[in-house]
């Protein structure tokens, strides 16, 4: 079992897209309040695009912050980004939010988004939430260091990578790909397909339910915890063990591959 690092974006360039015009204006509420001792500033950004192409991306890179994303009908595409900069005092908090600049490039078959700013700044508590609202056709890829990810929808496809925090997905479909370092991972499939399901973490346990008939080749692999299917049909290949299970379920098909070092595997039927 091989062991799990990441140190994205600390050590990690990632490339500045250019900002793309006629798109809406940003919400620029700035609100200052008292946390932890230190000032906060705090402002919203929007954007509504139109996806018009099958099978489009959306791609959005952030560092620290959550994502909660939600499928809905139709082409129409809804970010909103709530930005948080702190300071020892009002004016030095909002001085550190005027310097943090959302770049994008936006067509009708791709959207990608990231917060820049001075790499210095991110010392002092640059925070960025994400709320999405994405077409079900989306293909949706979330990269993050410090937050949790949530999706709830079937999409075309799904990547989801941070370091500190869980990512929960419900309601999947097609290939789903899934890795974190310090948290656990919990998915839901409505369907399988495409590529198939590849979820992995270090510290924290993984919970993978399936549709009752999905037909699947599971590989999973532990350290410190256990390995249990139930609730599905599944024919076990080789002699396994606690740490190591290979097999079918329903006879085989999409690939399934689960790994943690320390926490436990769980895959189960969906009821």
């Amino acid at each position: 079992m091989r062991h799990i690092q990441r140190t994205r974006f600390v050590a990690r360039a990632v490339a500045v897209l250019a900002a793309a015009a006629g798109l809406s204006a940003c919400d620029v509420m700035v609100n200052t309040m008292h946390g932890g001792g230190r000032e906060q500033a705090q402002q919203t950004w929007t954007r509504t695009y139109t996806l018009a192409a099958a099978d489009a991306a959306v791609e959005i890179v952030n560092v620290s912050g959550t994502f909660d994303v939600e499928a809905v009908d139709g082409t129409s595409l809804e970010i909103k980004a709530v930005l948080t900069a702190r300071g020892a005092t009002e004016e030095d908090a909002k001085k550190t939010l005027a310097k943090v600049e959302m770049v994008e490039q936006a067509d009708a078959s791709r959207v990608s988004l990231q917060a820049k700013y001075p790499r210095e700044l991110g010392r002092k508590g640059i925070e960025v939430n994400y709320t999405i609202r994405a077409p079900r056709s989306a293909r949706v890829s979330l990269e993050n260091v410090n937050g949790h990810v949530r999706v709830n929808g079937v999409f075309a496809g799904l990547k989801a990578e941070t370091t500190n925090g869980a990512v929960h997905g419900e309601g999947l479909g097609n290939t789903v790909v899934a890795t974190t370092t310090n948290g656990e991972i919990k998915i839901r499939m409505a369907s399988m397909g495409g590529e198939g399901v590849a979820l992995e973490t270090t510290n924290g346990g993984i919970d993978l339910k399936l549709p009752a008939g999905a037909k699947a080749t599971l590989s999973a692999r532990c350290v410190n915890g256990g390995i249990k299917v139930a609730d599905i049909p599944f024919e076990k290949s080789g002699e396994g063990s606690r740490r190591k299970l290979d097999g079918a379920i329903n006879g085989g098909g999409a690939a399934v591959k689960l790994e943690t070092v320390n926490g436990s595997i769980r895959v189960g039927g969906a009821t």
